[in-house]
C-alpha cells in the first residue's frame, strides 16, 4: 500500500471512504469537513493505495493542544482511520498507524491518540492491540452558540 497526502484532485475518493466511516452524516458535512481539514494548519489526511492505485485507505489526523491523559503538546490525534473491508486484515491499518507516529515525531509530537465509539469494540481492540492505553469512557454533547441561550432559562 502506498500512503500519499490528499489533494484537491482527491477530494471525491476522501469522501467516500468518509461516507463509509459516516454513512449517516450528511454529504454537506462531509463536504464541509474535507475543506476545514484541507485548509487547516494543524490537520492533514492520507489516502492508502492499492498496487493498481485504488484508493483503499483513509487516515485523518490532527494536532491538539489538549488530549486527556495526555501531557504536553501538541498530541498527534488519529481523528479517523478506515480501511475498505475487502482490503481488512492484511496489516494495513497497524501501516496507517505506524506511518501516523512517525508523521507525529516530524510535528514535534511527544504522545499520540485516538478514539473509538463506544460501541465499537472491534476498533477498541485494534487500537489497544498498537500500544495505546485507554484513558477515559465518556459521552460528549455539543450546542449551538446561534440557539437561544438555555443556560439563562429558569427550570419550572
Amino acid at each position: 500500500m502506498k500512503i500519499v497526502e490528499i489533494t484537491s484532485d482527491r477530494f471525491s475518493d476522501w469522501k467516500r471512504l468518509r461516507q463509509a466511516v459516516s454513512p449517516d452524516v450528511n454529504d454537506d458535512f462531509h463536504d464541509r469537513e474535507i475543506e476545514l481539514i484541507a485548509s487547516a494548519a494543524d490537520a492533514t489526511a492520507f489516502l492508502g493505495l492499492s498496487e493498481n492505485g485504488e484508493p483503499i485507505a483513509l487516515l485523518e489526523l490532527t494536532l491538539r493542544n489538549y488530549v486527556d491523559g495526555c501531557l504536553g503538546a501538541p498530541v498527534g490525534y488519529i481523528e479517523g482511520i478506515y480501511i475498505d473491508p475487502g482490503h481488512r486484515s492484511a496489516g494495513y491499518g497497524r501501516r496507517l498507524v505506524h506511518f501516523a507516529a512517525d508523521w507525529f515525531r516530524g510535528q514535534g509530537c511527544r504522545e499520540m491518540a485516538a478514539d473509538a465509539e463506544l460501541d465499537n469494540t472491534r476498533a477498541q481492540g485494534f487500537i489497544r492491540s498498537l500500544g495505546f492505553e485507554e484513558t477515559y469512557r465518556i459521552v460528549e454533547f455539543k450546542r449551538s452558540l446561534d440557539a437561544p441561550d438555555e443556560c439563562t432559562k429558569r427550570p419550572r
